[in-house]
């Protein structure tokens, strides 16, 4: 039996190498069986090059997911429109022409039902499409279900821009399909991209890039460019087919997928392919055929396992079943908080496409502090001091609430925006996290499993928003509760990063 090999995910599994590094060449490229000891080495023109088209994908599919937030005008907006139907010649307020007003549902009054309905029908296909897409990633490969997710995405765009000419029925189908492949593409793109990396260190990094926050910020900055659904739709489309059509000619299988199914001979044309194209290895023809796929890339040889994984493998054995529940919790509740706040988005003062974008950029800037802070604390204790400020940040905003006190309405859109962006850095951990606590066997598996469960979020919270009705407070006090919770899984059940089973990237 082979022993296994433990890869470390704290800074000083990088930094454990120093001497050893420091005695090769920097000006040198690096031996063929070298493997790599520095982030430069983990970042060729490849993997750059990989991380930038998945992160890319993410415009349109925030744009698809986020498109809801827009369906509805204001209320005051609508008091003038149902005076005069000749407003949205002039839109004054820059308000969004959405398919829910261009089908008459907007501005009515089970207009918040007919919006719930779509924000429902979009996630729930994003619950599905997790399960179903991490499972045929497995099976089918990486890089086809990527690109499936993607392209079915654009045609999606494709076909809203023909709203006109298709039923509702069939519209409300269509979201439902590209939440879907929204799920699909979360699951798989990440999933592809972190395979291609070695160092802990490489992997935080691409976790903090993730693209979804940026994405953000471009749906409404396009959202209140264009201020019309066919024009949306359509800038979303070519920007899916570009990526697309990119990606399918530059992107190549993971090395790690292909080994362990087997497909030695293709990961190691791929790994040659890779090397040549970064150009920092030496390639000795003589060497080539003595040498396997992660050799040639400079990766930790992988531990292989005859064991057959299945969906019964992440519940039957305790190994898979506890990092399962504790990341599939951590990613529903992290998920409804976002989505709840993205969804509380219209009731907040102010322009809500500025709003949207401040979230964003915020998200995005906050989502760094896990790449910086490792160097002096774990990823657990990184997760725990972000959902502890975020779950003080909701218990302070109950009273402000309870008591109607309009003059802190200010700390209360302070406060919001903190959370929506202050949990952004335990998203960073649980993508992280949910890549590296699983074997390449069973990882977009459970990938798929993690994700539906922050899908399943993303279907409770636009539920829990709606009880605003009853009582402004009830959503915030639910979100502190749940934050609660997340924090004591967290502190309880997370491994640390010193942990022997913290990291499985190499077991095949």
């Amino acid at each position: 039996m082979k022993e296994e090999e433990s890869i470390r995910l704290d800074v000083s599994s990088v930094s454990s190498d120093k001497v050893a590094t420091e005695q090769r060449d920097d000006k040198g490229p690096l031996k063929l069986t070298e493997p790599r000891k520095r982030m430069r080495e983990d970042f060729g023109y490849y993997e750059i090059r990989l991380l930038v088209l998945t992160q890319l994908g993410y415009i349109p599919v925030a744009a698809a997911m986020l498109m809801t937030a827009f369906m509805e005008p204001s209320p005051e907006w609508c008091d003038t429109v149902r005076e005069t139907e000749q407003s949205w010649k002039l839109n004054p307020n820059n308000e969004f022409y959405s398919l829910s007003v261009e089908r008459g549902f907007a501005c009515q009054k089970n207009s918040n039902q007919t919006t719930a309905m779509m924000s429902s029908l979009l996630m729930w296909g994003a619950l599905i499409g997790s399960f179903v897409c991490g499972f045929l990633s497995d099976r089918l490969g990486r890089k086809p279900v990527y690109l499936g997710c993607l392209l079915m995405i654009t045609i999606g765009h494709i076909l809203l821009t023909f709203s006109m000419y298709l039923s509702w029925m069939t519209i409300n189908a269509t979201l439902a399909a590209m939440g879907f492949f929204c799920g699909g593409y979360m699951v798989t793109n990440f999933v592809i991209l972190t395979e291609a990396f070695e160092l802990p260190k490489s992997r935080l990094l691409v976790v903090s890039l993730n693209g979804w926050s940026v994405s953000m910020a471009v749906t409404a900055l396009a959202a209140s460019y264009t201020l019309n659904w066919y024009a949306y739709h359509t800038i979303f489309a070519i920007v899916g087919a570009c990526i697309a059509i990119i990606s399918l000619a530059t992107c190549s299988e993971s090395c790690r997928w292909l080994s362990a199914n087997g497909l030695q001979n293709d990961a190691k044309k791929i790994a040659l392919q890779i090397t040549l194209l970064n150009n920092n290895r030496d390639i000795e023809e003589d060497d080539i055929s003595i040498l396997s796929w992660h050799e040639i890339l400079g990766f930790s040889a992988p531990t292989h396992t005859d064991e057959k994984k299945t969906w019964k493998t992440l519940f039957k054995s305790t190994r898979f079943l506890k990092p399962t529940a504790v990341m599939c919790y951590s990613f529903m509740a992290s998920s409804i908080v976002s989505f709840g706040f993205y969804f509380s988005i219209d009731v907040l003062p102010g322009n809500r496409y500025y709003n949207m974008t401040i979230m964003g950029i915020l998200k995005f800037i906050l989502g760094f502090t896990p790449f910086f802070l490792n160097r002096f604390l774990t990823k657990r204790a990184i997760a725990i001091s972000s959902v502890g400020l975020c779950c003080l940040a909701a218990l302070m905003i109950l009273p402000i609430q309870y008591y109607d006190i309009q003059c802190m309405r200010w700390v209360i859109i302070m406060l919001s925006l903190m959370i929506a962006a202050g949990i952004d850095p335990t998203w960073k951990i649980n993508h992280l996290y949910s890549a590296e606590l699983f074997p390449t066997s069973v990882r977009s598996m459970a990938r798929g499993v993690c994700n539906a469960g922050g899908r399943l979020g993303s279907v409770m919270a636009p539920m829990i928003v709606y009880l605003r009705t009853f009582g402004f407070f009830i959503p915030n006090a639910i979100f502190a509760v749940l934050l609660f919770i997340q924090l004591v899984v967290i502190v309880i059940f997370l491994p640390d990063d010193s942990d022997k089973d913290a990291n499985e990237m190499n077991d095949e």
